[in-house]
């Protein structure tokens, strides 16, 4: 068989976004007949399961030992999370949240969501 033969063979054996992209994130808790398969740049992004506060004090009333801070370089390993007041947030102000980055300055999709890098094989 041909390499792009199987190439073909494989794409076709995958899992697909609405986008026709093969998935490599399935959203666990997806209700039935809902697509959960999404491709990388479908997917979701950011979620307040991944924020991370600067300051002890945010843990009131049972503080950390000591302040969590990022390591690495913002804007590229990490970034502030910066939002005015909705229905859902209190506002929040640069130096309060950060959450981490993908290598594309991306935020994480929430942690409901699985990541397989080679894709889903179809059942």
């Amino acid at each position: 068989m041909s390499e792009q033969i199987k190439k073909v063979k494989d794409f076709l054996n995958k899992e697909k976004c609405e986008c026709g992209k093969i998935a490599v994130w399935v959203y666990m808790p997806a209700a039935a007949g809902e697509n959960p398969y999404y491709c990388d740049d479908c997917v979701h992004r950011g979620c307040s399961c991944d924020w991370n506060y600067a300051s002890k004090d945010a843990y009131s009333p049972t503080p950390l030992e000591e302040d969590y801070l990022p390591t690495g370089i913002e804007g590229v390993d990490w970034k502030w999370i910066v939002r005015e007041k909705d229905e859902d947030f209190k506002e929040i102000k640069k130096g309060e949240i950060w959450t981490s980055i993908d290598e594309k300055g991306r935020e994480y999709p929430c942690c409901e969501y699985f990541y397989e890098e080679k894709g889903f094989d179809k059942n």
